[in-house]
C-alpha cells in the first residue's frame, strides 16, 4: 500500500509546523506529515507527493495584508490554489489568522475550509478525520474511487453495450454518412459513445440494489446542475430579493428545453414544509416519515420535498398553484437553488398530469344510492 501524506505550508517552523506535526502523529493515522516552511518547498512537495496527498494545510497569506488586499504574490498563490483544488480532489485547509482578507475568496468550493489559527490547528484535525474515517477522502483522492473503479466500472459499462464489434461499426458509419461538415464528425462520435458510456454506467449505478435495500440518503434526489442549459425540468428557483424566501418547481416537459422552444416556463409554488410530529418510536414513527416520503400524506395536488444540505427547509410542491412566466421575466426574477433527481421529477409531473387528468362528476346522494342497493338486493335486509 502507497503512502499517504498531508502537507503543511507555514513560515513559522518551531510556533506552528512543528507543533502541528507532533499533534497530528499522536493520532496514529499512519499518515506522512509533511512540513515546508516556504512556498518553494510546498511546490515541490505537491509534485513529489502528487498521487498520495490526502490534504494540504496552510496559510495563504505571507504577511498581514494591507487594507484587506492581497499581496501580489499572495494573489498568485491564491490562483494556485485554486488550480490544486481542481487537480487534487482532496480538502484543503487555509489556517491563518487573516482570514477577513479571504471573506469572498473559495465560497463555491465545498472541499476548501477556512479556519482561523485562534481556533488552533486541533479544528483542522477534527475536520480531516471526519473526512478521512468517514471513507470520503477515498472516493476523490488521486487514485481513489472516482479514479479506479468508477474509471473500470464505466469501461465495462460501455464495452457490455455492444455484442459485436460490427454494431460499434455501425453506429460510427451511421455518423458519417450524414450530411453533417466533415470537420464536426469527430466530436459528434466521441459524444455519442461517451453519452452511451454514461448512461448506461449511470444505469447500473442507480439501479436497485439486489440484496433489496435500495434506499437512498435525501441528498441523492437533488443535485447542482452543471449543464449550459439556462432552465431544466425539475429545477427548483427562488424569487430575488424577497424575504421570507419564496420558491418555484419547474414543471415544462424536458423537450422543449432541449429543443430551445421553451419561450415559457411552467412553474408550481414550493411552500413551506409541514412540521413533521415524530410521536411513537419504531415503527411508528418510521411510518409517518415513510407516509411524507412515498406521497402517501398530503393528497392529490401536494408532493413534499425532504429537507437535505442542498435545500435545508425542504416543502411541498403545490401543483394547484401553477402558474407561467415568459423565460425572460423568469430570469429576471428567480435564481437557481438546485435540481431534483429525474425520476423525482417524473414522479412530480406524472402527478401533475394526473391532477388535471381528474375531471370529475356530479356527486351522487349517498343516502340514495342506499336506497338503490337496497331495492336491488331484498334479500340483504332479511340477514
Amino acid at each position: 500500500m502507497s503512502k499517504e501524506v498531508i502537507i503543511h505550508l507555514d513560515n513559522d517552523q518551531k510556533g506552528i509546523l512543528d507543533p502541528s506535526k507532533n499533534l497530528f502523529d499522536q493520532y496514529e493515522l499512519g499518515i506522512e506529515y509533511i512540513t515546508c516552511k516556504n512556498k518553494e518547498e510546498f511546490s515541490k512537495a505537491l509534485s513529489e507527493n502528487r498521487n498520495e496527498i490526502r490534504a494540504l494545510i496552510f496559510d495563504l497569506l505571507s504577511k498581514e495584508p494591507a487594507s484587506g488586499e492581497l499581496q501580489k504574490k499572495d494573489a498568485q498563490f491564491l490562483v494556485d490554489v485554486k488550480t490544486g483544488f481542481a487537480n487534487f480532489n482532496i480538502p484543503i485547509f487555509i489556517y491563518s489568522g487573516y482570514l477577513p482578507a479571504l471573506e469572498d475568496e473559495f465560497d463555491k468550493y465545498g472541499t476548501v475550509f477556512k479556519v482561523d489559527k485562534g481556533e488552533g490547528i486541533e479544528k483542522v484535525f477534527e475536520k480531516f478525520i471526519l473526512l478521512y474515517k468517514s471513507g470520503f477522502i477515498d472516493v476523490f483522492c488521486p487514485k481513489g474511487i472516482l479514479e479506479t473503479e468508477i474509471n473500470e466500472e464505466l469501461h465495462n459499462s460501455f464495452i457490455n453495450q455492444f455484442s459485436e464489434s460490427s454494431q460499434i461499426e455501425e453506429v460510427i458509419k451511421s455518423i458519417l454518412n450524414t450530411e453533417i461538415k466533415e470537420e464536426k464528425k469527430p466530436k459528434r462520435i466521441k459524444e455519442v459513445f461517451k453519452r452511451i458510456a454514461i448512461k448506461a454506467l449511470s444505469s447500473d449505478l442507480l439501479a436497485p440494489l439486489v440484496d433489496g435495500d435500495d434506499k437512498v440518503n435525501p441528498i441523492e434526489h437533488f443535485y447542482k446542475r452543471q449543464s449550459k442549459l439556462d432552465v431544466w425540468t425539475g429545477d427548483i428557483w427562488k424569487k430575488i430579493g424577497v424575504e421570507p424566501e419564496e420558491n418555484i418547481l419547474v414543471l415544462t416537459p424536458r423537450c422543449d428545453f432541449a429543443t430551445g422552444k421553451a419561450e415559457t416556463i411552467i412553474v408550481c409554488s414550493v411552500l413551506e414544509a409541514p412540521k413533521i410530529e415524530l410521536k411513537g418510536k419504531g415503527e411508528k414513527k418510521e411510518k409517518i416519515l415513510r407516509n411524507y416520503l412515498t406521497d402517501n400524506k398530503l393528497g392529490k395536488a401536494i408532493r413534499y420535498i425532504p429537507s437535505n444540505v442542498f435545500f435545508p427547509k425542504g416543502g411541498e410542491a403545490n401543483l394547484s398553484q401553477h402558474f407561467t412566466f415568459s423565460k425572460k421575466e423568469f430570469l429576471g426574477k428567480y435564481e437557481y437553488v438546485i435540481t431534483l433527481s429525474d425520476e423525482f421529477t417524473n414522479e412530480i409531473v406524472g402527478k401533475f398530469a394526473y391532477y388535471f387528468l381528474r375531471t370529475g362528476i356530479t356527486n351522487i346522494d349517498e343516502k340514495e344510492f342506499e336506497s338503490v342497493l337496497q331495492s336491488l338486493n331484498p334479500e340483504d335486509d332479511k340477514k
